[in-house]
């Protein structure tokens, strides 16, 4: 082989191992240019609830589930510049500014400590938290703060002219030492005239410490050194080995006992990540891809296992140092597939076919590829296949450069890889088993085991004999031939292919199959299919994916809407233990019982995803740069990593609230114009914050808001209502999704709006209404009453005329009778009834102008009204009146006058001369308490009923009606008149009084 040959295969193989073994880390950036106010990050702090701090040159950034706040001196803070963070027992964060003291946030607002307070210096280089004092290092000196009362002692630096500047605290024994870059170690000391620092070391020029178990690492110019912390502390055996280079500022150890170091040479170029490995400090810049060489200050999140690194110049970088995810890079070349039999894998990229069988590695470059090419060209006896006959045409004088892979597959336990130059059957040793000169973007094999050759315009073609080339071709004319074959797949006894414009086809017995021409499946532009269990997973070229059933009849069991997918474009489909697994533009989803799980940059599978594998428990994945592997697993069945929700902050119409509720039963109470709200909230720290997708509701039975990806909630214009709002936080990571009740909140109505004051409004109104009704009733009861006196005096002016007509017609009857005394000469009865009629007269006129007089009165009136009209009957009439004893006459009022008019009829009417012994009775009887009955009867004639009727209808009795009528009464049931004919005339009067 010539020599170029054998050192471009030993390159390849060089490069297969780096593949294999090499390693790059998941790597966040954080600068300037997109979420750090600044690029030099001088501190780093994880508190106690795992909240990342972060102290810069330019403010105090926290960084929460991916969330970054930030502080500044417009908020409280002393000074932009930080340089230091600490924790106090109580859970207050100090903040150390290398130029205005120190600020202590509660989590609402700033407390700032400085030299006015009795601080030593303004220049905080360190901070210690120790029960309840925080101990402040400065550039030139030391002081203690207590976190109960603020208190701040200083402590005495020794003399001397050099500035004591504070590099770190120790803890050791209950007792506080303090170390200083040029002053040695001092140990600080209760005495009875108060603190002082007392020197227990000479060790000097150091730029950082840090106690692993027993032992120290000790920092100096361009090396470090490890000491037994007790002999450490007393200055003894400080000898030891000096080890590394340059100077580190930090140091972290993880839990799986890995200890980095941070570290910045200043006075040459040495510096960056390191990992102390047997006194070594091993350089990991490459693989955590930090450039910068001045590092600063490191955190480590045990948890996540995230290293959080701080450089002066190049801001935060954020390395997972266990991810799920390994990237193994291969400098640039593409991983376009992976195939495996059962003891050879092998690895197609974009520049070599790699075959690994058991410890033999064997690399097959595009070169042999074709060569294979050429010997078949140049040394087969058989015609060589020609566009004319419908074969896809394939162009012989294709470089070897410009070789294109399409696929590779396992048949017969041989790799079958499909190329633009042919296809080629590779064994598992690498060696050529077999050449065809055939062009087809997609091939497959039979469940008989015979090669499927497809061709996107001349039909298909199934080989029977390879060797002899013989086959059988399916002419592309006919509906069932596939056309626009885009992939396909083996299963069972039947061989599936997908077309890109004519849906799906089956082989089985012998012949093609349409599913779309015999009307079993209507779906047309389908693009991947792979194996799910008894099932297949076939997905569209719009993104949906369909899981079917073939076995005994075809059947569409579940759609998979592309809404419900990461990404729009599918790259490939795989299946692990019933879970489908697909690979899109945005990452890969991985799907069963309708849980869906999703990776991406985050987790640290960046883009694009080429092609996939799965073998056993590892998923492999293509990419431009190398290939993935992930831990299906590990991704499958992870732990629940959202557990709690808390309530963070709390603005109503933008101010900020400073009571937050300890337990969810608390109630905030708001005012019906408190009805904008902002609830910012958050849950315990997440490795994938991005994966985290938020949804709240209002009350119970409402519906769920749309998803959103930040911990916080707007409610603008609430209306007055009781809320319960709960939160559903879905983890994408996981699948899972975690509710939690988040705020129970009552927001008033304003007062119009209140029961109360409904019922305020309805007692006025009633009130107003009952008042305007009373109002109205006064007005009406007036009204009636001077309605009444009119009407009362009308009727009184309408009696007294009835008295007028009647006093005529009396005075005309009595004229007759004296008419009648003269005429028959009997001037002593003339003259008896005048006296008589005189003093009747005068009744009368007395009477008349009265509309009652007393029952007496009445009696006497028709007493003396009797005798003149007896007179006239030669007093043949007996009259007999009688009064019940239960009346007082004096008393007792009637109208006037009523009863005149029948006693005149009876005179009139009654007695003729064939009546022996005439008798006309008065009387008067209480029938009831307010009832008196008159009665006025005769043993006269009495009438038939026509005569009757007319002596019924006589004037007198009319007016009596009338006037009976107009006092009030119901006429038939007041008057009554009955007559019998030759037996009497009665007529009763019921009155009231």
């Amino acid at each position: 082989m010539p020599f170029y040959k054998t050192t471009k295969v030993f390159l390849l193989f060089l490069m297969w191992c780096t593949v294999a073994l090499s390693q790059n880390y998941p790597v966040k950036h954080f600068t300037s240019a997109n979420e750090l106010p600044n690029n030099a990050v001088r501190s780093l702090f994880i508190d106690s609830n795992k909240v990342l701090w972060i102290g810069t040159e330019n403010g105090v950034v926290r960084k929460e589930n991916g969330v970054l706040k930030y502080f500044f001196e417009e908020d409280g803070l002393a000074q932009n510049s930080c340089w230091a963070i600490a924790e106090d027992k109580k859970g207050n964060l100090w903040f150390g500014s290398y130029g205005e003291g120190v600020s202590i946030y509660n989590g609402f607002d700033f407390k700032v400590i400085s030299e006015e307070d009795g601080l030593i210096h303004n220049e905080i280089t360190k901070l210690f938290s120790y029960q309840d004092k925080v101990y402040v290092g400065t550039s030139d000196g030391v002081s203690m703060i207590d976190i109960n009362t603020f208190e701040v002692v200083s402590m005495e630096n020794p003399p001397g002219n050099t500035l004591f500047r504070v590099q770190n605290f120790i803890s050791y024994n209950k007792e506080i030492y303090v170390v200083t870059y040029n002053s040695g170690i001092f140990r600080i000391d209760w005495q009875k005239a108060g603190v002082a620092l007392v020197k227990v070391s000479d060790h000097r020029f150091i730029y950082s410490v840090w106690i692993d178990k027993d032992s120290i690492y000790s920092s100096n110019k361009e090396y470090f050194t490890r000491h037994k912390l007790v002999d450490y502390l007393k200055g003894k055996n400080l000898s030891a080995k000096k080890q590394g280079a340059s100077i580190i500022w930090d140091y972290v150890k993880t839990k799986d006992e890995r200890i980095f170091a941070g570290a910045w040479g200043i006075y040459d170029a040495s510096g960056g990540i390191y990992e102390l490995v047997g006194g070594r400090m091993v350089s990991r810049a490459s693989e955590f891809n930090i450039s910068s060489r001045e590092v600063i200050s490191l955190a480590y999140d045990p948890d996540f296992e995230k290293l959080y690194v701080a450089t002066r110049n190049e801001g935060l970088y954020e390395v997972a140092l266990n991810p799920p995810i390994t990237f193994h890079n291969a400098g640039g070349i593409k991983t376009l597939g992976f195939a495996g039999t059962k003891n050879t894998s092998a690895v197609l990229r974009d520049d070599a076919i790699l075959v690994k069988n058991g410890k033999n590695e064997q690399t097959i470059s595009l070169l042999q590829l074709k060569e294979w090419q050429e010997d078949y060209v140049q040394t087969t006896s058989m015609p060589l296949p020609r566009h004319e006959d419908h074969f896809y045409e394939l162009d012989y004088s294709t470089v070897a450069e410009d070789i294109k892979f399409y696929d590779i597959k396992v048949h017969q336990d041989m790799f079958w890889v499909n190329t633009n130059i042919g296809l080629f059957a590779i064994q598992a040793s690498g060696e050529l088993e077999r050449y065809l000169p055939l062009h087809s973007e997609e091939i497959n094999f039979t469940p008989e085991g015979k090669l499927i050759e497809t061709n996107p315009y001349g039909g298909v073609r199934v080989y029977d004999n390879l060797d002899a080339f013989k086959y059988s071709w399916f002419n592309p004319e006919s509906n069932s031939t596939p056309t626009m074959i885009v992939n396909s797949l083996q299963k069972g006894q039947k061989t599936y292919l997908l077309s890109i414009f004519s849906g799906l086809y089956t082989w089985k017995e012998d012949r093609f199959i349409s599913y779309l021409e015999k009307g079993i499946w209507n779906e047309k532009k389908l693009k991947y299919v792979a194996p799910l269990g008894k099932n297949l997973s076939i997905s569209n070229e719009f993104g949906d994916v369909f899981i079917v059933n073939d076995e005994a009849a075809f059947k569409v069991l579940k759609k998979v809407p592309r809404a419900e997918i990461q990404g729009n474009t599918i790259s490939f489909m795989e299946n692990y233990r019933g879970t489908l697994i697909i690979g899109t533009e945005k990452g890969l989803n991985l799907y069963k019982d309708d849980r869906f799980i999703f990776v991406d940059r985050e987790q640290g599978l960046g883009q694009p995803l080429l092609s996939a594998e799965v073998r056993e428990n590892m998923l492999s994945i293509g990419s431009e740069n190398g290939f993935y592997e992930l831990d299906l697993d590990a991704l499958i069945e992870p732990k629940l990593l959202v557990d709690d929700i808390e309530l963070k902050e709390v603005f109503v119409n933008n101010h900020k609230i400073e009571w937050l509720p300890v337990n969810i039963e608390d109630r905030i109470e708001l005012a019906h114009n408190e009805n904008t709200l902002l609830l910012k909230f958050s849950t315990k720290a997440h490795p994938f914050p991005n994966k985290l997708k938020y949804r709240y509701r209002l009350n119970k039975n409402a519906s769920w808001s749309l998803a959103s990806s930040k911990p916080e909630i707007f409610l603008p214009s609430l209306p007055s209502e009781n809320y319960n709002i709960e939160v559903m936080v879905s983890d994408k990571s996981t699948g899972l999704s975690f509710t939690r009740p988040l705020l129970n909140m009552a927001i008033f109505p304003p007062f119009w709006k209140t029961w109360w004051f409904g019922c305020l409004l309805v007692i006025v109104a009633c009130t107003g209404v009952f008042g305007i009704y009373n109002f109205r009733m006064r007005q009406n009861r007036k009204f009636e009453v001077q309605k009444r006196l009119i009407q009362k005096r009308l009727e009184e002016t309408k009696m007294e005329a009835l008295l007028a007509q009647m006093n005529p017609h009396f005075i005309f009857n009595a004229m007759n009778s004296i008419q009648y005394f003269i005429m028959d000469s009997d001037v002593e009865k003339a003259t008896e009834f005048l006296a008589d009629f005189s003093k009747l007269i005068r009744l009368n006129l007395d009477h008349c102008t009265r509309p009652k007089i007393l029952l007496i009165e009445e009696i006497e009136y028709l007493q003396a009204y009797i005798r003149v009209e007896n007179t006239r009957f030669n007093n043949a009439i007996q009259v007999i009146f009688e009064v019940d004893p239960s009346i007082d006459a004096y008393e007792l009022e009637i109208p006037t006058m009523l009863l005149q008019t029948f006693v005149e009829n009876v005179f009139v009417h009654a007695f003729p001369q064939s009546i022996k012994n005439p008798i006309l009775k008065v009387s008067f009887k209480l029938l009831s308490e307010g009832l008196l009955q008159c009665k006025i009867e005769d043993n006269g004639v009495g009438f038939s009923s026509g005569a009757g009727n007319r002596l019924h209808e006589s004037k007198g009795v009319n007016l009596v009606r009338e006037r009976v009528a107009l006092l009030g009464y119901e006429v038939e049931e007041t008057l009554q008149v009955t007559s019998v004919k030759n037996e009497g005339t009665l007529v009763l009067l019921k009155l009231e009084v």
